[in-house]
């Protein structure tokens, strides 16, 4: 989803190498993050994306990103994303921005409609503990079941996510950023 902030300035400010984003959205959209993150200097862009039409369009459109290296275009769900987050890329510091969920009846193929605590149980598992970590849809999140979620029992998603960061690093902090609407990103940095 379009994100309202300075990506290129977190980017520098942080030393990230390496962007790896959960849910492309539509790539045709001019204002969605991976356009942004292509923009910025980082060194490698991953993207793990469930819609197959999604992701084969993002092929035509990024064809040249994609050819060059420098973008991963990946269709699966991004309940897995632990196999991808291995190698010595991984080593660089990593801007995550974790935006998959289901929102459409028709996607099959999924496990949990909102797979941002296995996503982030994935990140924990990663030996570098300072990545910065990024969370879209707040306000979304704010609400009981988001997405229809129900899969992890009744939790408050905010704070289970933030529990979860800070199992990763207690030192991490968290402030909001402008995304679709004002304060709807949660950023976690060290």
């Amino acid at each position: 989803m379009p994100i309202d902030f300075d990506l290129e300035k977190i980017r520098k400010q942080f030393d990230c190498t390496n962007y790896f984003e959960t849910g492309l959205w539509d790539p045709r959209d001019e204002k969605i993050s991976t356009r942004k993150a292509l923009t910025c200097k980082f060194k490698n862009i991953f993207c793990v994306e469930l819609r197959k039409e999604w992701v084969d369009l993002g092929r035509e459109i990024f064809k040249k990103e994609i050819e060059e290296g420098r973008y991963t275009l990946i269709n699966d769900d991004s309940n897995y994303i632990a196999k991808y987050l291995t190698g010595n890329i991984f080593e660089k510091k990593t801007l995550f921005f974790l935006d998959a969920h289901v929102d459409n009846e028709n996607i099959r193929g999924y496990i949990n409609k909102c797979p941002l605590i296995n996503e982030l149980n994935a990140i924990k598992q990663m030996v570098r503990k300072d990545n910065i970590i990024m969370v879209d849809d707040l306000r979304i999140l704010r609400n009981n079941n988001p997405w229809g979620e129900t899969s992890y029992g009744k939790i408050n998603f905010i704070d289970k996510i933030k529990e979860i960061i800070l199992e990763i690093n207690p030192g991490y902090k968290f402030k909001t950023l402008d995304g679709y609407v004002k304060n709807d990103v949660l950023m976690a940095y060290v």
